[in-house]
């Protein structure tokens, strides 16, 4: 399961800081310094890093099969 997980967390980050820089994006004030830019474009880029590990678990569990998530629940009870 983890290595499912490993394998879906590149995609999920990238759709996550996505979701964050669209949101960025909108507010006025931050395109006039850039130092303050930056600095909240590379917050966005350590957040995203940090949601997407339980998203890409979730996701993992979510692509797994009836029978597997059954297996699991089964050796985790």
């Amino acid at each position: 399961m983890f290595k499912l997980a490993a394998l879906a967390f590149l995609p999920t980050a990238a759709v996550t800081f996505g979701v964050l820089v669209i949101i960025l994006s909108v507010i006025p004030g931050l395109a006039s310094t850039f130092t303050a830019a930056a600095l909240v474009y590379y917050s966005a880029a350590l957040l995203s890093l940090v949601i997407a590990i339980p998203l890409a678990y979730l996701v993992a569990r979510r692509m797994l099969t009836r029978r597997e998530r059954r297996l699991l629940d089964a050796r985790a009870g």
